[in-house]
């Protein structure tokens, strides 16, 4: 199943976090440049976290300054993907799966 907006409804949010349609909403706050995995797994993250908590209220527009892979992949998910969390907190294993809706859009440098 394709992640997007409209198939958020259809998955179990008993085994992942899902988005709050409301934070599709928010106003475009961070220009951001690069969509690498680093930069989708830290800023973006605690962005996404801060919106849930509704701390930050705001969503990414990222610039993609390479030519590798193809910014329409964000668009035909509507900018989410999923995070995988693991690790030990309090001495005891944690592990989250989230899906992630901080991106707004993507845009294309080349363009």
């Amino acid at each position: 199943m394709l992640l997007s907006k409209y198939n958020l409804r259809n998955i179990s949010t008993t085994e992942i976090s899902v988005p709050d349609a409301t934070l599709f909403d928010l106003p475009e706050k961070v220009l951001q440049f690069g969509t690498g995995v680093l930069l989708r797994g830290l800023p973006d993250y605690f962005i996404d976290k801060a919106n849930k908590q509704g701390v930050f209220n705001g969503r990414i527009v990222v610039v993609k300054s390479t030519d590798g892979g193809d910014a329409g992949a964000f668009e035909k998910q509507d900018g989410l993907y999923t995070i995988c969390v693991r690790g030990v907190e309090n001495g005891k294993k944690y592990e989250e799966d989230i899906i992630n809706s901080s991106i707004s859009r993507v845009l294309s440098a080349k363009s």
